[in-house]
């Protein structure tokens, strides 16, 4: 696993960093990598996190001006997303017998389900979670939802996905720097942290009640909140 990182992050080193000592192209290209990821289904192909891991690291090793980098992701994810709406909004149904879209069928599925299960909170939660933030917006689209609500939704998640993702990388490189470990190593512990946090945000209550057995009083009171009613025989 390390050695396929370690490919992988060269890659991507090797092109930011390239990039980095001209900052605005740099800062153009954080703002199309970030469009790239929320596109409808097209954001499948764009793997944000590492390159947003990097980018933290970067901003951090280089020196580099946070406010413009940041505003340009927050930027990319408002524009993708907004695209990704115009998309369903447009195609409808259409998107389903669509290519490419047709090829992402059980994808499409999962994201209607959960739009369905969540509704506005959806755009920002799904925005967390791989795979789905390929899908949500336009499917928020193709279902209708009021453009100005969406657009209120889309906004305000988008500058909390950016941070979320470019902070932890600017903190990890000062404390792996710290200790004299390596850039690279910004995106294992990066995603692993993120994945556990955003896990325990999409499945706080399942996980509280796995233990709520263990938790006495306040998990009884969990289990009578949040459990399965029992059935009656």
């Amino acid at each position: 696993m390390l050695d396929w990182l370690h490919a992988i992050t060269d890659l991507i080193s090797t092109i930011m960093l390239s990039v980095s000592s001209n900052y605005w192209l740099f800062v153009f290209l954080v703002f199309l990598v970030c469009v790239g990821e929320a596109v409808f289904i097209l954001g499948l192909l764009v793997p944000s996190l590492p390159i947003l891991l990097l980018v933290g690291g970067l901003i951090t090793t280089q020196n580099l001006n946070f406010w413009p980098i940041f505003l340009a992701a927050s930027l990319g994810g408002i524009v993708g997303d907004a695209i990704s709406y115009w998309i369903g909004f447009l195609l409808k149904d259409k998107i389903k017998t669509a290519w490419p879209f047709r090829s992402y069928l059980p994808l499409i599925a999962r994201g209607e389900t959960f739009f369905a299960q969540h509704g506005g909170k959806a755009i920002f939660i799904g925005r967390f979670i791989t795979g789905l933030k390929a899908v949500i917006p336009g499917i928020a689209g193709m279902l209708g939802m009021k453009w100005s609500y969406f657009t209120i939704i889309n906004v305000i998640s988008a500058f909390i996905w950016a941070a979320s993702h470019i902070l932890p990388g600017m903190f990890l490189t000062q404390w792996l720097q710290s200790i004299g470990l390596s850039l690279e190593l910004v995106i294992l512990f990066g995603a692993v942290i993120l994945a556990i946090v955003f896990a325990l945000i999409h499945y706080h209550r399942r996980i509280l009640l796995a233990l709520a057995p263990y938790l006495g009083g306040f998990g009884r009171s969990i289990e009578s909140r949040w459990g399965k009613p029992d059935i009656p025989h």
